[in-house]
């Protein structure tokens, strides 16, 4: 039999060992949660929603930065709703429309496309949304406007 090296043997690693046969079946119970559409909807229509932002140079190209917050005060079990809120896609899409909406009214110039983040998060008296919106200013079309004119 060949001996192994010491530079193969101290490897680090778990080493070899032969595989597990595969199962035939495989099985996996998850929990699967959705919220009620037009509840999202009008949670988000009685939210105070607030929002800021401004431009910066980003290597060369102007981006717009802002972040819109919807306070909801006084959700019964806001942990739950938090966590259910935060993995439904209906409700995260939701509110980026209307935080985008909210960045296209603020922003001097129309935008490009938007990188968002959202936060679901419970507050002293109900829960918080943020998200935050980067887009790139579209400033092309009237760069060319004026060279043309």
């Amino acid at each position: 039999m060949r001996e192994v090296p010491d530079s193969v043997a101290s490897s680090a690693g778990p080493g070899l060992r032969k595989a597990a046969p595969l199962t035939l079946v495989a099985t996996r119970t998850v929990a699967l949660v959705s919220a009620s559409g037009p509840r999202v909807r009008e949670l988000v229509a009685r939210a105070d929603v607030m929002s800021e932002g401004s431009v910066r140079d980003e290597g060369g190209t102007r981006t717009w930065f802002g972040s819109t917050s919807f306070l909801l005060p006084h959700v019964p079990d806001a942990a739950r709703v938090v966590a259910i809120l935060s993995h439904d896609l209906h409700a995260r899409a939701r509110v980026l429309r209307v935080a985008q909406r909210e960045a296209c009214l603020r922003a001097p110039r129309a935008l490009g496309r938007a990188t968002c983040e959202v936060r679901f998060e419970v507050a002293s008296d109900g829960l918080r949304i943020d998200v935050d919106v980067q887009a790139p200013l579209i400033e092309a079309l009237e760069r060319g406007a004026q060279a043309g004119a």
